[in-house]
């Protein structure tokens, strides 16, 4: 009996013209955004190796190592591959990281930044078609699955029939969830075959199990929506009032509590602007400079230079101011890391404070979760962006370390630079998060999601059961 209620709501569902529509219309949505973000990619990866040769150019073609120490290094972000599904914030973060002696590094040069244009629409990703048109199509689909069956009074022919509540209610949910899932997992096959086939685009086998797991969470994600259309169509006594109902929530979860949780947290948890940040590290940098000018004075007046006719003592004089002055520069740049640094793990403290508040009071939207867990599987969301300008700033004072160094190996008196040698310059490296730290991270999410499915099914199953047909 249940393998035929539920055999009749598919062909009930898949006859009808909404069927066709959502289908049709995912199929072209989806199959746009694997595309667009295959794409996308490519262009990314062709930037990311133009920008990389360009900057070692600009770093081969500095006369002296005092001039590449103020340009500095550019550290560029190599695009990820998942993010051909699940856009993330990358895109609006930045993808270039400066490093130089003088100024701590930040990300800049979003694509937004280059391409205004794409900020006001946005990205088109798989993410964004789940999380708005999917979860539409399933309050759709549900909203009047029992109060539309009891208006149009096909539910009292079929209670009549003696078929239990609890295999009708049961039956009707599954082969529903089943109808739902065909827009999405048909589309979501030809995007996938079309990720496999398409030139520089390697997807590894944790690859593959980040994409099964994205899959995973977008699923849990619409039966949220999908149990929560039952529950209200079990509890309402007109269409149009359970179609009202859900609408309201639906905008309440995708758009009202995660903005909300924004708001929220910055009142609760208030954080310095980046500018006042910028501005106390610019205040402490000029700071130094008058303290290294300074004492830069006081030695050469306490230490004279011996004339040009005692060469062998000028030398020797010659070598000790070399030797006090990388002191000096190795001293003032260890000052500015540090001071940059405790203001720096301050500022970070505080917004961590403030977006893990905003994190778990936009969890309350099943939204939220599904795109934290989603942005953290395929390495485009908040966590992996701090990681890599952690990284960053980890590479900063090697790298100072390095150019001071250098610095002082020239003739600092005649004021000839010495031709910068690369061959020995440290490398910044970045390790992406591995699966299991991400699973453990999107693991409230997932816990969230089923209680939600759990929550609301339970609900609308004991709703029906005390349903009036009549």
């Amino acid at each position: 009996m249940l393998r035929d209620i539920i055999k009749k709501e598919i062909q009930d569902t898949i006859m009808s013209p909404r069927f066709v529509f959502t289908f049709l219309l995912c199929t072209i949505l989806i199959l746009l955004a694997v595309f667009t973000g295959i794409n996308n990619y490519q262009a990314e990866l062709k930037e990311h190796s133009a920008a990389i040769a360009l900057n070692k150019k600009n770093l081969e073609s500095q006369q002296g190592y005092q001039q590449l120490a103020m340009l500095g290094t550019k550290i560029n972000r190599k695009p990820q591959v998942l993010s051909t599904i699940v856009s993330g914030i990358w895109e609006a973060v930045g993808r270039v990281a400066s490093v130089n002696i003088a100024y701590d590094p930040n990300m800049t040069e979003s694509k937004y930044s280059s391409n205004p244009i794409f900020a006001v629409f946005g990205p088109l990703d798989l993410s964004f078609i789940v999380k708005i048109v999917l979860s539409l199509f399933a309050i759709l689909f549900t909203y009047d699955a029992i109060v539309g069956e009891k208006e149009r009074g096909t539910l009292k022919l079929a209670l009549s029939n003696r078929i239990p509540r609890d295999r009708l209610i049961l039956g009707k949910a599954i082969g529903g969830f089943i109808s739902l899932l065909i827009p999405l997992v048909i589309p979501m096959v030809i995007g996938l075959l079309l990720l496999m086939v398409y030139p520089n685009v390697s997807l590894l086998g944790g690859d593959w199990s980040r994409i099964a797991l994205i899959l995973l969470i977008f699923l849990l994600y619409l039966s949220v929506f999908f149990t929560l259309g039952l529950f209200v169509s079990a509890r309402t006594n007109r269409s149009s009032t359970s179609f009202l109902l859900l609408l309201f929530l639906w905008v309440t979860f995708v758009t009202v509590i995660p903005k909300a949780a924004v708001m929220i947290a910055g009142q609760i948890n208030p954080i310095p602007s980046v500018h006042e940040i910028t501005a106390q590290k610019d205040a402490y940098l000029q700071e130094i400079q008058k303290e290294a000018f300074a004492e830069r004075s006081e030695y050469l007046k306490n230490n004279p230079p011996p004339g040009k006719d005692r060469p062998e003592e000028r030398k020797r004089w010659e070598e000790d101011v070399r030797k006090w002055a990388e002191d000096l520069q190795q001293d003032l740049t260890g000052k500015i890391d540090e001071r940059n640094a405790a203001i720096e793990r301050d500022y970070q403290t505080k917004m961590q404070q403030q977006q893990r508040l905003a994190v778990n009071l936009s969890r309350i939207s099943p939204t939220s979760a599904m795109m934290f867990g989603a942005m953290s599987l395929a390495r485009t969301g908040v966590n992996e962006h701090d990681r890599f300008l952690s990284s960053v700033r980890t590479y900063k004072p090697i790298f100072t370390k390095w150019v001071n160094e250098k610095m002082m190996q020239g003739d600092i008196f005649s004021g000839q630079p010495i031709k910068p040698d690369l061959t020995d310059m440290p490398q910044h490296e970045f390790i992406p998060e591995g699966l299991g730290d991400s699973f453990k991270r999107i693991l409230p999410d997932i816990i969230l999601m089923i209680f939600l499915i759990i929550l609301f099914f339970v609900g609308a199953y004991v709703s029906f059961l005390r349903y009036d047909v009549r």
